[in-house]
């Protein structure tokens, strides 16, 4: 497949479909538009397909609390942490040559493009989750035991923790280090890491999900521009299925440990009346319960968007919504390895439900 040249008006697409497929994190809209801003040229990507195996793509992303990423912003905490772990690998003989998303997010999705753009480096079409997480346990490199390290994080002043580890794919220790680092910049930095050969990108990750995010966008785009319904394109394009349409009647959120954690609750209006979803979050949508019982689960996708179309993350909700809450099938990565599922145990048992995988398509 050829590569491609993204421009504001595609980067701009890919932000609306990203944070939709979020699923509640990876930055939020207004956040990845301000990136989309702040770069000059059309960016490169390029498809793992064109590529040979043994080159080298590397992860950049923010880290931290999404609340205190649409407080405080971020641009160039990227670029420090990118410049450094060049650096470092190149040190150990393996070259970078190019970047990929650490997740799919509104903001996630752009910080490699931001990257790119500023050190002429193209983005490869693929991530390492096609939504977002929130922890590097529950990525698709812990799913399928690639090693993470090296792990540098930075601020915007350019200071720089890193991280090397004995044994690089154990992710309690990188989250440690990287998170805590973030807490001290902050609660939002720069991060770099999952040094990752193309044939596990073609294995292991989700290829050409940077794409299928512009699809999505765009989908949305062309519907609010003609007045047709946004949540039909979405359950069209995605595969998805509608839990509830309403009012999203309450939110109740802390922010502990570099996360947020809580849960919101929409009370089903119209065709939806006397349905009641709640959701569970740790930063990101965990678990869907609609009236007491448990419906959709991770990794699978519980997303929201307002009922005309403006895709939300849970740093952007706010009670009184008229929101649709849909589910969206996880990519394929995720569902053929028995991992994919037991890798969000201990965030379910600590939200209270120790089941198995809802299997809601």
């Amino acid at each position: 497949m050829a590569a491609r040249k993204l421009g504001k008006s595609e980067l701009k697409d890919i932000v609306w479909g990203s944070t939709l497929l979020g699923a509640g994190g990876g930055g939020a809209l207004e956040n990845g538009l301000s990136l989309v801003e702040e770069i000059r040229e059309p960016v490169l990507m390029v498809d793992p397909s064109d590529l040979h195996d043994d080159s080298y793509a590397v992860s950049i992303a923010g880290i931290g609390s999404p609340k205190a990423l649409v407080e405080k912003g971020f641009n160039i905490e990227a670029v420090h942490a990118y410049d450094a772990i060049k650096n470092m690998t190149a040190m150990g003989g393996s070259n970078v040559t190019h970047l990929i998303p650490v997740e799919l997010g509104g903001f996630n999705s752009l910080v490699p493009f931001y990257v790119a753009d500023q050190r002429n480096i193209p983005v490869l079409d693929a991530d390492g989750c096609g939504r977002a997480v929130p922890e590097l346990s529950t990525h698709l490199h812990s799913v399928y035991k690639l090693p993470f390290g090296p792990v540098v994080v930075s601020n915007k002043s350019g200071d720089i923790v890193t991280g090397s580890f004995v044994d690089s794919t154990d992710p309690r220790k990188i989250e440690m280090i990287a998170r805590s680092a973030a807490i001290g910049f902050g609660s939002i930095a720069g991060l770099a890491t999952f040094l990752v050969r193309i044939e596990d990108v073609k294995r292991c990750l989700v290829e050409r999900s940077i794409t299928h995010a512009e699809t999505v966008g765009r989908e949305i785009r062309l519907a609010r521009e003609s007045g047709a319904d946004p949540i039909k394109a979405v359950l069209k394009v995605t595969g998805g299925k509608e839990l509830v349409r309403g009012d999203l009647s309450k939110i109740e959120v802390i922010t502990r440990d570099g996360f947020d954690f809580g849960k919101t609750t929409i009370e089903g209006m119209g065709d939806f009346k006397g349905k009641k979803c709640v959701i569970e979050i740790k930063n990101e949508n965990i678990l869907a319960s609609l009236n007491g019982e448990p419906t959709v689960v991770v990794p699978d996708l519980i997303v929201m968007m307002t009922t005309d179309g403006l895709p939300l993350t849970n740093a952007d909700t706010e009670e009184g919504m008229e929101v649709s809450v849909i589910a969206i099938p996880a990519p394929e990565s995720w569902k053929r390895n028995p991992d994919g599922f037991a890798c969000w145990n201990h965030i379910l048992e600590r939200i209270g439900y120790k089941g198995e995988y809802i299997d809601a398509f």
